[in-house]
């Protein structure tokens, strides 16, 4: 009875399995390539490309499966899905290095941050504030930061007389719309260049500056784009998916408000990524320039693909190998904050920073002036 049981049994699991390996497959391409299709149009595509990395990582493993198994068409479907998405895996899963500065005089260091106005998430309880002693420790000599709106006592949390004046010291130009989250603080001399976006509620989108080096000006535009607006009751319900019903439940909330709230964010982050390349266009190619913050987007998608173009280099696709996470709260293990660059400059690496007081990590870059 138990062998005529198996011998039923296997072929109908084998069936399941080959449905389960098509689905994976198209999922994967669909997501590879779901950032070129403009969300004004679909929003599906975009939503999936989210998930590119863990569904081409998931493609493999299946194939892997197939190889092992030896199943010669679903083996060959695999590879050909891995074949067909292997430019949005180069920028997904680079295979860069770092790389050693030709003049290291010429070398400065960039972090780009959302802070989450240097609330402590993981450490309430610090006695200090570990956000501060990050930078002052740091040793950039540019901090973007995002999600702080001034250098009050109420947004640097917890910040004693001493680490405010040495922050002062280290950085003493510091810069930023009053009413705006986006701030940049410098070793060097800085000023806004009149390049910024308040979107219709009045939240700034972008800023742009200018330092002043010794021997070279670098312009940066600082970037927070639209976010997904969840609720922290929304953002559970990835993270309580723990049974079937559970599952079914998270499914009817997504049909609900979040679904929305993605539509609307990812429409609002194409329309500032559109008006944002604009300015770029505006800036001679012979200028230095790094564009960075928190995208709120992934590599591959219609914002970051936008802001790109066919001019700009990826900082971290350059300079690393395999693929990162920014952000790291409620399960949403994304890669959304992003350092681009073009002109006289080379990346010379870029870095995830550990400390997790926010729940982004800071994108540590090391670049050098070639000119």
């Amino acid at each position: 009875m138990s062998t005529l049981l198996g011998k039923i049994l296997s072929p109908f699991v084998v069936l399941i399995f080959r449905i389960f390996s098509l689905i994976v497959f198209l999922l994967t391409i669909i997501a590879a390539f779901g950032g070129r299709i403009n969300p004004d149009y679909l929003t599906f595509p975009s939503l999936l490309n989210l998930a590119f990395p863990y569904l081409a990582i998931l493609t493999i493993v299946v194939t892997i499966g197939w190889i092992i198994a030896k199943k010669i068409v679903f083996c060959t479907l695999g590879i050909v899905t891995i074949i067909i998405c292997l430019t949005p895996l180069s920028v997904a899963f680079p295979i860069g290095s770092k790389k050693v500065a030709d003049t290291p005089a010429k070398t400065f260091k960039i972090i780009s941050w959302n802070v989450l106005h240097t609330n402590d998430l993981r450490q309430p309880d610090y006695p200090g504030n570990r956000a501060v002693e990050f930078m002052v420790n740091s040793g950039a000599d540019i901090i973007c930061l995002t999600e702080l709106f001034n250098f009050s006592e109420y947004e640097l949390k917890k910040i004693t007389q001493s680490l405010n004046d040495s922050l002062c010291s280290i950085y003493p130009y510091r810069l930023g719309d009053d009413s705006s989250d986006i701030k940049l603080i410098s070793k060097y001399p800085a000023s806004r260049i009149g390049k910024i976006r308040k979107d219709e509620d009045g939240i700034c989108r972008y800023d742009f500056f200018k330092i002043d080096f010794p021997d070279n000006t670098l312009v940066v535009a600082m970037v927070h784009l639209y976010s997904y607006g969840l609720s922290e009751q929304e953002r559970q319900v990835v993270t309580e998916i723990k049974s079937v019903e559970s599952a079914k439940t998270s499914m009817q909330e997504f049909k609900g408000s979040i679904r929305e709230k993605l539509r609307k964010a990812f429409r609002k982050r194409a329309e500032d990524a559109t008006l944002l390349r604009e300015e770029i266009d505006d800036i001679s190619e012979n200028t230095p320039l790094i564009v960075c913050g928190d995208f709120n987007d992934v590599p591959t998608s219609w914002a970051y693909d936008i802001i790109r173009g066919d001019d700009m280099h990826d900082a971290y696709v350059e300079t690393n190998f395999g693929p990162a996470i920014t952000y790291n709260l409620h399960a949403f293990y994304f890669h959304i904050d992003q350092m681009l660059y073009r002109g006289p400059l080379t990346a010379l690496s870029l870095d995830i920073g550990k400390i997790n007081s926010s729940d982004h990590y800071p994108l540590i870059g090391e670049f050098e002036f070639t000119e």
